[in-house]
C-alpha cells in the first residue's frame, strides 16, 4: 500500500533536520512517496488594484521573489532525497500562496490532501519566546486533529520507536498508524512502555470501547485481562508484518509526571522518535493538560509523532 508524507520545506536548518530524519527511515521503502511542499505570504499593497490591470500605471511585478526563493528550496531539497537514492517518482513539490495565517493554510492544505501524515521541523521556540514569536508546529498541534503530525526537533539520527501505551482508544489509534507506516517493515525495533504517574489510579480496559474501530471478537480477545495494555499493541503490529523480536515490552514504571518520564526512558531506550496518542478536539484534559501536550513542550532532539 503506498503511502504519503507532506514535508514543510522553508529552506532552514529545521527542515532540513527532517529531510535528514525521513530519508534515514524511508529512503529504501518503494511505496513510501514524499511531497515536499512550501507556502509563502501573499503581499497585500495599501494601494487599490486596478479594474483592469492593462489600464493600471501601477507596474506588475513579474515574479513574486517569495515564491522564486520557495521553488529553490524545493529544488534544493529534492536533490537531497534524489542523492538518498529516491526515485524522482516518488517526489512531488508544489508551492503554495497563503495568508499571513501559515499554519491555517497547512491544516486546510493537508485536510483537503488526506496525507498519511504531515512533517515538519520545529524551530525549538520555549517559554515566553514562543508566547511572543508564535511558531507554526505549535498552533497546528493545537489546531490538526485530523492528520498525524511528525514533529522532529534537532537532528535525530536513531531508528528505533517508542510508543507510550495507556489503554485509550486514542493510545491504540497511535499504535495503529506506525503499523501502517511500518508494516512488514524488520529492520526497526518497537519499545511498548507504559507510564503512570504517581497517585494516580491504575489502568483498567474496556474492549467496549474499542468496537467502532476493532472487530468485536478481536477487542474482546487482545484487550482485555492483565496483559490489555500491551496485548492488544502488541497484535496489531504483528498483524502488520512486523517480526515479534522487533517489539519490545518494556517494564511499566511510575514517575512524578508522565511527560518527562516518556522522554527520559525513550533516550534510555536510544529511541530517537515517540509516537502517542491524543485526545480529540474538544476533550476535557486534567489540571496540568494532557500528556501529549506536555511532551511536546519538553521534548529536545526527538521525534513526536501525534496521532489524534
Amino acid at each position: 500500500m503506498e503511502k504519503e508524507i507532506i514535508v514543510a520545506i522553508d529552506g532552514s536548518t529545521y527542515s532540513n533536520h527532517a529531510l535528514s530524519y525521513i530519508t534515514g527511515l524511508f529512503a529504501e521503502v518503494k511505496d513510501f512517496h514524499f511531497h515536499l511542499a512550501s507556502w509563502v505570504t501573499a503581499a497585500t499593497s495599501i494601494m487599490p488594484s486596478a479594474a483592469n490591470p492593462k489600464d493600471s500605471l501601477i507596474p506588475e511585478v513579474s515574479h513574486n521573489k517569495k515564491e522564486i526563493a520557495a521553488k529553490r528550496y524545493l529544488h534544493k531539497a529534492k536533490e537531497k532525497l534524489l542523492l538518498a537514492g529516491i526515485d524522482d517518482e516518488r517526489i512531488h513539490t508544489s508551492v503554495a500562496v497563503s495568508g499571513y495565517n501559515i499554519a491555517a493554510s497547512i491544516q486546510q492544505h493537508v485536510t483537503k490532501e488526506i496525507p498519511d501524515a504531515l512533517l515538519l521541523g520545529r524551530r525549538g521556540f520555549k517559554g515566553i519566546t514562543e508566547m511572543l514569536m508564535g511558531s507554526v508546529s505549535t498552533e497546528l498541534f493545537r489546531k490538526c486533529h485530523s492528520t498525524p503530525l511528525w514533529i522532529i526537533d534537532g537532528e535525530v539520527q536513531q531508528k528505533d520507536f517508542f510508543v507510550p501505551v495507556d489503554g485509550s482508544v486514542n493510545s491504540l489509534l497511535a499504535v495503529d498508524h506506525l503499523a501502517h507506516i511500518l508494516s512488514n517493515r524488520k529492520d526497526v525495533r518497537i519499545c511498548l512502555f507504559h507510564c503512570t504517574a504517581l497517585f494516580r489510579k491504575k489502568v483498567t480496559c474496556d474492549p467496549r470501547l474499542f468496537n467502532k474501530h476493532w472487530d468485536k471478537k478481536w477487542c474482546t480477545k487482545y484487550l482485555s485481562g492483565k496483559d490489555c495494555l500491551f496485548q492488544g499493541p502488541r497484535q496489531i503490529f504483528l498483524e502488520a508484518g512486523i517480526p515479534d523480536a522487533k517489539i519490545e515490552i518494556l517494564p511499566e514504571k511510575n514517575d512524578l509526571e508522565e511527560a518527562r518520564g516518556i522522554i527520559k526512558h525513550a533516550r534510555r531506550q536510544n529511541c530517537g522518535t515517540i509516537v502517542m496518542g491524543r485526545r480529540s478536539a474538544g476533550m476535557a484534559k486534567g489540571l496540568l493538560g494532557g500528556v501529549s501536550d506536555r511532551t511536546i513542550k519538553h521534548v529536545e532532539n526527538l521525534a513526536l509523532w501525534v496521532i489524534g
